[in-house]
């Protein structure tokens, strides 16, 4: 991925849609299967989801791959949308508010920026553009 000199919509947009879904998700009356169809499958969730937004966030930072302060700030970005999002849910009479979400969201979001930091073909994936992912090309950079 080419260095940009300043921080762009291009790299914010996915971060922030993924934002305004979860809130809107996190509104409705409940969320995903029931528990006894897959345990767990919230905390699963959590950590995947919570993960794609560590990703996004480090991307959009600027710095170094190995930056401690991107890695840091990602992740702080990160957890705070994890306790915006265990609010919400606390004023949603049909949800609950659970310490291991936001558990799973840490995690998530922590494993998430360890990957993109450490993958290659990950992050070659992430700066590919959907139309060449769609032919079968996969960017050369990252």
């Amino acid at each position: 991925m080419a260095a940009e000199t300043r921080y762009s919509f291009r790299m914010i947009w996915p971060a922030l849609a993924l934002i305004a879904t979860l809130a809107i998700v996190s509104s409705f009356d409940s969320g995903g299967p029931e528990k006894e169809q897959i345990p767990y499958f919230d905390k699963v969730a959590h950590f995947f989801v919570f993960g794609l937004m560590g990703t996004l966030w480090f991307r959009w930072l600027k710095g170094d791959l190995k930056s401690s302060f991107r890695f840091v700030a990602a992740f702080a970005l990160t957890i705070a949308y994890g306790v915006a999002d265990e609010w919400i849910q606390y004023y949603n009479p049909h949800r609950v508010t659970d310490f291991y979400d936001w558990l799973a969201d840490g995690l998530g979001g922590a494993t998430g920026i360890y990957v993109y930091r450490s993958w290659t073909l990950y992050r070659r994936v992430l700066e590919t553009p959907i139309g060449a992912l769609l032919r079968g090309r996969i960017s050369r950079e990252g």
